[in-house]
């Protein structure tokens, strides 16, 4: 019997919380804008940007440089992906989506940003970090390790998907040995990923190397970057390293058990009913 059946019967005490969550059922917070659908993978799913419920009772956001686009098709794909991973292991990531449109809420945001003063968008930002949150410690306790992906849209020129691991575009060019000294593998998103793997491969390696995510994207006619064959972006070419989420959950800043990566995908992708299904 798989693992993830065994832990469906003995249902999920979650660290620190009074409520138990049944791997596959969809739960929200109290504000109704926040879902999460409990997992017993140790991946966990983010949409910050697929919402798009723009009640008129919440006044658009109002912040300095603040961006309202909605990332077009990335609830419906991360649902997918969701799915996948059930079809295919008979077992459920953890799944954590904004319902509201990026125009009230911004759930890769710090809170200022994200809500821009409203209490009861305060609160669902808090609810949807805290939803992540449930879902890290049980990873933990099940697995001791998992991997946190935030997925978004991006509309730049280039069509490939773009990897966040919080290095810039600059720090990508560099050589493979000075990725992997400690200055840069401690700016990771993937920071424990890299000092403990099972093939003990190293961090340049595991952002662009051949079996890097990178590269078995690419290899599924989903062109990456960074990937064996994509290693960086260019100077004059447009990037996203990764933001909030990726940062606030991943390994980075606190070196612990969830390594984190911002998933990009590009208008081909999201656009093309054949290509979502990939």
């Amino acid at each position: 019997m798989p693992r993830c059946y065994i832990l469906i019967l003995s249902c999920i005490a979650i660290l620190g919380n009074s409520q138990s969550y049944i791997p596959g059922e969809t739960y929200y917070d109290t504000t109704g804008y926040v879902e999460y659908r409990a997992g017993n993978l140790p991946i966990i799913l983010s949409a910050p940007h697929g919402g798009n419920w723009s009640p008129d009772s919440i006044p658009d956001r109002n912040c300095s440089g603040c961006s309202y686009a909605i990332d077009s098709y990335t609830r419906t794909i991360t649902w997918g992906m969701f799915e996948d991973f059930f079809d295919r292991t008979g077992c459920y990531p953890h799944m954590i989506m904004n319902r509201l449109h990026r125009v009230k809420f911004d759930a890769n945001r710090d809170i200022d940003d994200a809500a821009d003063g409203n209490p009861l968008v305060e609160e669902a930002w808090r609810s949807y970090h805290e939803f992540i949150d449930i879902a890290k410690s049980q990873v933990v306790e099940d697995y001791k390790r998992g991997l946190f992906l935030d997925i978004h849209g991006h509309a730049h020129t280039v069509q490939r998907i773009e990897l966040g691991y919080l290095l810039s575009k600059s720090e990508l060019q560099l050589a493979d040995a000075s990725l992997n000294t400690n200055s840069y593998i401690e700016e990771s998103s993937i920071r424990t990923l890299v000092g403990d793997n099972l093939l003990q491969i190293d961090h340049s390696e595991l952002l662009r190397g051949e079996n890097s995510l990178g590269t078995i994207l690419d290899s599924k006619d989903l062109p990456s970057v960074p990937s064996f064959s994509d290693p960086f972006p260019l100077d004059i070419e447009n990037y996203f390293s990764g933001g909030y989420n990726t940062a606030r959950h991943g390994s980075r800043d606190n070196a612990k058990e969830i390594d984190a990566i911002q998933i990009e995908l590009n208008q081909d992708v999201r656009f093309d009913d054949i290509r979502r299904e990939l």
